[in-house]
């Protein structure tokens, strides 16, 4: 495809200044209609959302390269945070509700020029759901007289909001296809029935990263997923292993739905693991799926049985599933799309990773002696940060080896094997350094009790040592990605 489709100047940084202006233009106008026309800040921010949404989508038509579209993106990328937290610009920020979407937004587009940009049309359509399909939900579930709410994660949804997201994501695509096919002269049919089935795969992941978002997350989460999704949905057709993917999508969604009630996971767990294992098998099929369902149905069975010996929360939420799985995941993702030597290796050091720290804590539970800080060697209580015990770090050992051994039955040769288990056992040993040093601790004002988690007992805690930022989760998606890291280094 020749990009663009119209040039307006020979210098695209003309064009690029009038598009700018005109975005401020845009930004200005909700400033204007809140506060001299008493416009609803709720109804102003759909209008600037909406209309700069479509003014991006509309990028390939105009722009040959993607630097100038990538620049803006950075550009309101920095605007948009200094204005949240200076609490400026109302007519763009404020909401009902806190959300950090205005940030989120550019920072999807600014992925989606640097990934997608020779594929406009995907690029194009991620951004029309964005725009027009996730406004349309929060219309459709704030104007129903009686909406049926449901909470996956934080946020309160509506099953009419959720309808609403899927029917006009399918709209969008079963048409914007063909229609931007056309435009932009690309030289591929598809039979309607598999167009049917695309526009209904890409909306129903839509709608399901729309009900699971948190605070404007879905302004990331929606895009980014439903342009790899229709990417995954096309390639798989194109190779033949549609009915396979399909097939998996089915069975992997009955399993996640009998094994909430089991309460493995969360709701919103449940919502991200279905839609990583879609990522991760439509990008490696059997091979990428095998080693993350190995690693949760051993996890989970392990947590389960310490449950019930010790009193503790087993089922994950969706931050936690991708603090576990996301840094595997991205990198399959990544090497899919741009493909690089070493990326199967990396996805199950990672897991490993994963594996190692898990083991170890659910396993660690069990001793009989005290753990032992993983710095200072002193004695602390069980469930401590940075705590190391002789039978924890055996756990470890077998977690990264219960990886390492399902990548000899996927067909990984054995002189990597051992590389996948150590990488494993170093992530868990970095987790542990981590968590004892650099991890955030807070204290809850309502029950006086530490904790690692930033809300307790319905409200939030009150940091008291280590880096905000840090806290669990970010340690144990550092683990992984520290997996994956030895692994590069190991055999690179």
């Amino acid at each position: 495809m020749n990009l663009p489709l119209y040039q307006p100047f020979t210098n695209e940084w003309i064009t690029f200044g009038l598009f700018f202006a005109g975005i401020l233009a845009l930004v200005g106008a909700a400033e204007f209609l809140q506060y001299r026309k008493n416009v609803h800040p709720e109804s102003s921010r759909k209008f600037v959302h909406v209309l700069v949404g479509l003014l991006v989508a509309g990028c390939p038509f105009i722009f040959s390269s993607n630097i100038p579209p990538m620049t803006l993106a950075a550009i309101f990328i920095a605007v948009n945070t200094v204005s949240l937290k200076s609490e400026s610009l109302k007519g763009m920020h404020t909401t009902e509700r806190k959300t950090y979407g205005t940030v989120y937004f550019p920072v999807s587009f600014l992925i989606l020029a640097a990934c997608f940009w020779e594929k406009p049309i995907t690029l194009i359509l991620s951004m029309l759901i964005m725009a027009i399909a996730d406004t349309v939900a929060g219309i459709a579930g704030s104007r129903a007289k009686e909406p049926r709410k449901f909470r996956l994660w934080k946020d309160a949804k509506s099953m009419e909001g959720s309808l609403a997201m899927f029917l006009t994501t399918f709209f969008i695509v079963y048409v914007g296809t063909d229609v931007f096919a056309w435009l932009f002269g690309a030289a591929f049919y598809i039979p309607l029935p598999i167009l049917i089935g695309l526009a209904g795969f890409v909306a129903a992941a839509a709608a399901i990263s729309e009900a699971v978002s948190c605070k404007g997350s879905d302004n990331l989460s929606v895009p980014l997923v439903s342009a790899i999704m229709y990417e995954l949905y096309l390639i798989n057709y194109t190779h033949g292993s549609l009915p396979d993917f399909m097939l998996w999508t089915l069975g992997s969604g009955a399993v996640f739905i009998l094994a909430y009630p089991l309460r493995m996971l969360s709701a919103s767990g449940t919502a991200g693991a279905f839609l990583m294992g879609l990522l991760v098998f439509g990008t490696n099929g059997f091979a990428g799926a095998v080693p993350l369902l190995v690693f949760f149905i051993l996890s989970s069975a392990l947590s389960k049985f310490g449950s019930q010996k010790i009193p503790k929360e087993s089922n994950r939420n969706v931050i936690q599933v991708l603090a576990n799985g996301g840094a595997g995941t991205i990198i399959l993702v990544w090497n899919f799309f741009f493909p690089f030597d070493g990326a199967m290796l990396m996805f199950l050091g990672s897991v490993a990773a994963a594996a190692a720290d898990t083991w170890a804590t659910e396993i660690g539970f069990f001793s009989r002696t005290k753990p032992r800080h993983i710095v200072s060697m002193k004695q602390v209580k069980k469930g401590t940060s940075g705590g190391v015990t002789f039978l924890g770090t055996i756990g470890s050992v077998l977690g990264a080896v219960s990886i390492a051994v399902t990548g000899f039955f996927i067909g990984i040769e054995q002189e990597f094997l051992w590389m996948i288990a150590a990488a494993g056992f170093a992530g868990s040993l970095a987790d542990s350094v981590l968590g004892g040093t650099l991890q955030a601790k807070f204290l809850c004002e309502s029950c006086n009790k530490k904790t690692e988690s930033r809300e307790h007992c319905g409200g939030k805690s009150q940091h008291t040592g280590g880096l905000k930022w840090i806290d669990n989760d970010m340690v144990n998606f550092l683990n992984t990605i520290t997996g994956a890291l030895i692994i590069y280094f190991i055999s690179f």
